[in-house]
């Protein structure tokens, strides 16, 4: 995508879909190809949702860089950080919260000094004016920003150990003085502690119900996966009843996912770490409600409506941890655990409207003077069990993130469908959303579990959710959409290398061993989603059909997945080339492997040296070829070479052959007309008709081919079978041996003593190849080349050279035996085979 389509799709007139379309191509990193012209033109037309747009989509695709440009244009919609002379800006609380996230994305994993104290200044700001700001949602902004510059960093960041970030950050969620605990020079440089004119005069304590949410996210950010034991007691679990009068039930939850991401290690997706993130009292409040259900007593003095709230958002809390803990990983215990809890909030969404409805037909205003208390009154409310409930889908659908699972479509499916009027919008977002995750990139996408991946997906998945389409106070809408930036194409495919189609194949994988488990091998069908980079071992293909192909991969901890097109990719984008073994059918043609069961023991068949085939029928033969294999030039071969057309002998062979080939998985053999080339040198030798240059040269090409098959067999450097059955490569050796010895007995009127043809002498005495006319002369030529290819007869100007050197060695030579010669010709003519040494032998007197 260019600059140039892009700047010419800009529309006329300023619009909530091209607002989308610039975040969309942000996020995939597009809109870096924009000039500061592009943006500035973007900018002025004063649209809100354009400058969201475009604000977090150039953040978004220069992310980490600390673009100085992009910095600046970023801070210029942030009037908290203007110089007192700069011109007074009128900006919406939707443009500053993009900002003060964009300015996030900018530096994240930074751990920049001066944007950390901006954005740790920006959670505790204090209204300026009447016209106040959606202070919860600028404050999330803002801690969440401050989360991304220090991704991860912890205790690392030595330049950031005076600022007191730990300190500050839990005076925003635990309130108090402001300048209790932490230094005040901080708040003389970053805090506009002096404005004045609004009506809303906090003073100097905290309002936590604006600060808390973005300081308790900014914490669990900074220290992810450090695994600190110190800080995450600071998010500990209200254990005492007075304790929870201070905590907010929606900030437990928080709590609870701060901490699970600090401790990423410790999460687990069972119900025992579930139940144990419950502290006691709550859950024996939660055994005596239900007790009272049954009719047993309950203490009179507990706040069963705060115990039941805390404990719906500590279970909604872990199955939120389970889900960033185990996002994209298809994990089978954390898909069932985090389905019964959907099933469960369920449950309890049904009892409440049930309760209700029971409530108002009796009456319950008698029985509550009688008694003092009512049912409902330890149900938690229908609006915090709907939150929970988009949590846990939510939840669910990031684990099996890409897959498509039935049963998890099935569940939000049902909630989809639901018409109930208590259900406000943000439901039904959730929901889609869930829906959405599910099949992630049509199935070829999901979650990665890096920093920067997790810290996405929990913007995306705040847990606290719109009422309506326009409602920003507590969240931006806007930045659902960042759970982009935590995908990964982890899908694999298989391909057949031969017919170019995807197919199924089974894949085995092997996890590398951790803390938590030991090295994991499982197997999976593709297409499928591969487990991440930093877990992954080892793939290799295996079953019966496809040849085994293994890959290793070394241990990594940081490195994100391939890129498309990226050098050194193993799975080429996503295709893995697969080959498939001659006589196994593919999945899809043959998915419980009948056929290929019909074809291995049609093989065993075939490979039986006595077995009679004596098939005529082109239909059978294109029926048993096919049960083989769908390779279309062996289809083609048994149509034109095996049909009728062809009678005798040669139809036979090629029968034999094809046959060869596709039993015993060479059909390359036949591909390159090995066999044909084979059998039509044999018949020119023995008939003698072929009038060209060529027959010497295959008659060499034979031999060549002969040696190595033969050698293939016997050689241990050479692994695997032979290419060519022994048996064939001796008869073939034996026809040869016969045409040529045929062709020498013509040439002597005493068969018996059979010597060299006389061409050999003249050959070997002058130099030069025979040189007579005619018809039959030229075919004796022609017989004689094809004599010297396949006896390996040196070169004449070798045989004199070695004549010379016998002569220099033994002076009697011509009185010596034949015999005792031999040796020493061999030493001399080395590669010679023995029988033409012999014949050569013969002719050392005339030479």
């Amino acid at each position: 995508i260019t600059r140039t389509w892009i700047v010419y799709n800009k529309p006329d007139e300023p619009s909530y879909e091209h607002a989308g379309f610039l975040m969309s191509l942000g996020l995939h990193k597009h809109l870096a190809v924009l000039a500061a012209t592009d943006v500035f033109r973007y900018l002025a037309q004063e649209h809100d949702p354009t400058t969201v747009g475009i604000l977090l989509g150039m953040a978004a695709a220069h992310r980490g860089t600390m673009d100085p440009a992009m910095s600046k244009m970023l801070y210029l919609h942030i009037p908290a950080r203007h110089p007192p002379s700069f011109p007074e800006l009128e900006l919406s609380s939707l443009l500053q919260s993009a900002a003060l996230m964009a300015v996030g994305l900018l530096y994240q994993g930074s751990a920049h000094r001066l944007t950390t104290e901006i954005l740790l200044a920006e959670i505790g700001r204090k209204p300026g004016s009447d016209s106040s700001l959606d202070r919860e949602g600028y404050a999330l902004a803002a801690g969440v920003a401050l989360g991304l510059v220090t991704l991860g960093r912890g205790k690392d960041a030595w330049g950031l150990a005076d600022l007191q970030i730990e300190d500050r950050l839990r005076h925003y969620m635990c309130g108090g003085s402001e300048t209790s605990d932490v230094s005040l020079w901080v708040y003389l440089i970053f805090d506009d502690q002096n404005q004045t004119g609004g009506q809303v005069m906090e003073g100097s304590i905290v309002n936590l119900d604006v600060t808390a949410p973005g300081a308790t996210l900014a914490l669990a950010l900074m220290f992810m996966k450090t695994n600190d034991h110190v800080v995450a007691a600071r998010l500990a679990i209200p254990d005492t009843h007075f304790a929870l009068e201070y905590v907010r039930p929606d900030f437990i939850l928080l709590r609870l996912i701060a901490r699970s991401l600090i401790l990423w290690d410790s999460v687990q997706a069972t119900e025992e770490w579930i139940q144990s993130q419950v502290p006691d009292i709550i859950r024996q409040a939660v055994v005596q409600a239900k007790g009272s259900d049954a009719g047993a007593d309950v203490t009179p003095d507990l706040d069963m409506e705060a115990l039941t709230q805390a404990h719906v958002n500590i279970l909604a809390g872990a199955c939120l941890s389970i889900g960033l803990r185990y996002a994209g990983t298809a994990n089978a215990e954390a898909q069932t655990l985090l389905q019964h809890y959907a099933l469960y909030f369920m449950k309890e969404v049904t009892l409440t409207i049930h309760g209700y409805l029971i409530s108002r037909a009796c009456c319950w205003q008698k029985s509550q003077a009688a008694s003092g208390t009512s049912p409902n009154d330890r149900r938690v409310d229908r609006g915090t069990l709907e939150t929970c409930l988009d949590v846990a889908v939510l939840s669910l659908s990031v684990v099996m993130a890409g897959t498509g699972h039935l049963e998890t479509l099935r569940l939000l499916r049902y909630l989809r469908q639901r018409n109930d009027t208590d259900i406000v919008y943000g439901n039904h977002m959730a929901v889609s959303l869930a829906i959405g995750f599910l099949f992630l990139g049509g199935g070829s996408l999901t979650f990665s579990t890096s920093n920067g991946a997790v810290a996405a997906l929990l913007i995306s998945l705040y847990p606290r959710f719109p009422t309506s389409p326009n409602d920003h106070r507590c969240h931006l809408q806007a930045f659902r959409h960042l759970y982009v930036l935590a995908t990964e194409a982890r899908c694999v495919q298989t391909m057949d290398v031969d017919t170019g189609l995807l197919v199924y194949a089974p894949l085995e994988m092997t996890l590398h061993e951790t803390s938590l488990h030991c090295e994991t091998t499982f197997s999976r069908v593709s297409p499928c989603i591969l487990p991440e980079r930093s877990a992954l071992k080892r793939v290799r293909v295996c079953g019966p059909r496809y040849w085994s192909q293994d890959m290793q991969f070394l241990l990594s901890e940081t490195k994100p997945w391939w890129e498309h097109g990226e050098t050194g990719d193993p799975f080429n984008g996503g295709v893995l080339y697969v080959k498939r073994k001659v006589g196994a059918r593919s999945y899809a043609d043959d998915p419980i492997g009948s056929r290929s069961l019909l074809s291995r023991a049609l093989q065993r068949v075939l490979v039986d040296e006595n077995a009679d085939f004596t098939i005529r029928d082109q239909s059978k033969v294109d029926e048993l070829v096919g049960a083989f294999s769908s390779d279309p030039s062996l289809l083609a071969f048994a149509h034109l070479f095996c049909s009728s057309s062809f009678r005798g002998e040669f139809q036979d062979f090629c029968l034999l052959a094809l046959f060869e080939c596709v039993s015993m998985d060479k059909p390359a053999l036949l591909q390159a007309s090995i066999f044909i080339s084979f059998f039509c040198t044999i018949q020119r030798c023995c008939f003698q008709t072929y009038i060209g240059l060529y027959t010497s040269v295959e008659a060499l090409i034979n031999r060549v081919s002969l040696a190595y098959c033969g050698a293939a067999g016997h050689d241990p450097a050479l692994q695997g079978p032979s290419l060519i059955q022994r048996t064939f490569l001796v008869s073939l050796a034996k026809r040869m041996d016969d045409i040529l010895t045929h062709w020498k007995c013509r040439r002597f009127e005493d068969r018996e003593q059979l010597g060299p043809p006389p061409e050999l002498i003249s050959y070997l005495s002058s130099h030069t190849w025979p040189r007579e006319s005619g018809s039959s002369e030229d075919i004796q030529r022609l017989m004689f080349a094809c004599y010297v290819s396949w006896e390996g007869v040196p070169q004449p100007a070798l045989v004199t050279k070695a004549l010379l050197e016998i002569q220099q060695s033994i002076p009697d030579w011509s009185k010596q035996d034949r015999n005792s010669l031999l040796p020493m010709l061999a030493s001399l003519l080395p590669g010679t085979p023995p029988r033409t040494l012999l014949q050569i032998t013969y002719c050392l007197p005339l030479l």
